[in-house]
């Protein structure tokens, strides 16, 4: 089963605040957005706005129902969507899955898809737009989805030929990649280098196996053994 680990990258940082995204579900943090509007506000004087007003403009129903549907998420029509929008914008976005909350009162965060979340960033104001633009063009976030999305396909490579011992691949990624390994801490702050080097890996090793280059568990650690050795043994 799929941890759900939640990275806080210091590359992730906008204004000074860290957003936080899952892993699994690709979501990020909502209320890290609203906490980094609110520090920016404070230095800038800019106008008091919220998560919630950008979600629930009629204006924006429109925006998110094209986001939503050119990737597939909903199968409705826009006048459908809309009508529900108005009742109840968090519960339609909820119904397609791009949107949800987690945990109780002072832990509570709200989460969403990151396309619904860069377009909530970029309308509340235009100085944040122009900062969100130039942080997502980094890849940052890409970067992750891409190196979670190639360890999927890796993962299917190794075992639709053998039992693949999960844990101590990963262990070996790590190490090949940061030159260490530490359960829940280096892919949650790698950077964006690091993060497409570790792509980078998992698709070429899939890639040998899925062409008879590498046929066994053992072979696969002996080549990462090597690969190792190769970056970090000088």
């Amino acid at each position: 089963m799929k941890t759900n680990v939640v990275m806080r990258s210091k590359n992730r940082e906008l204004f000074g605040i860290t957003i936080q995204q899952e892993t699994k579900t690709g979501f990020l943090s909502l209320s890290d957005l609203q906490e980094a509007y609110d520090h920016a506000r404070i230095i800038h004087g800019w106008n008091k706005k919220n998560i919630t007003m950008i979600l629930n403009s009629d204006e924006n129903a429109e925006r998110l129902y094209y986001l939503l549907n050119g990737r597939d998420l909903i199968k409705v029509n826009i006048l459908s969507f809309i009508e529900e929008h108005k009742k109840s914008p968090a519960k339609t976005l909820k119904k397609y899955h791009a949107y949800k909350t987690t945990g109780a009162r002072h832990t509570r965060k709200t989460w969403c898809d990151p396309y619904v979340w860069a377009l909530v960033a970029m309308e509340m104001n235009p100085m944040l737009y122009a900062t969100v633009v130039t942080w997502l063009t980094d890849k940052l976030i890409l970067n992750r989805i891409e190196a979670g999305n190639f360890y999927v396909g890796l993962s299917k490579a190794m075992s639709s030929r053998w039992k693949p011992n999960f844990k101590q691949i990963a262990k070996g990624l790590n190490h090949i990649v940061f030159g260490r390994h530490e359960t829940g801490i280096l892919r949650d702050t790698a950077t964006q280098e690091q993060l497409g080097e570790l792509a980078d890996l998992q698709k070429n090793l899939a890639f040998s196996i899925d062409m008879g280059y590498i046929n066994s568990a053992e072979q696969l650690l002996s080549t990462m053994r090597k690969m190792w050795h190769k970056k970090w043994d000088k």
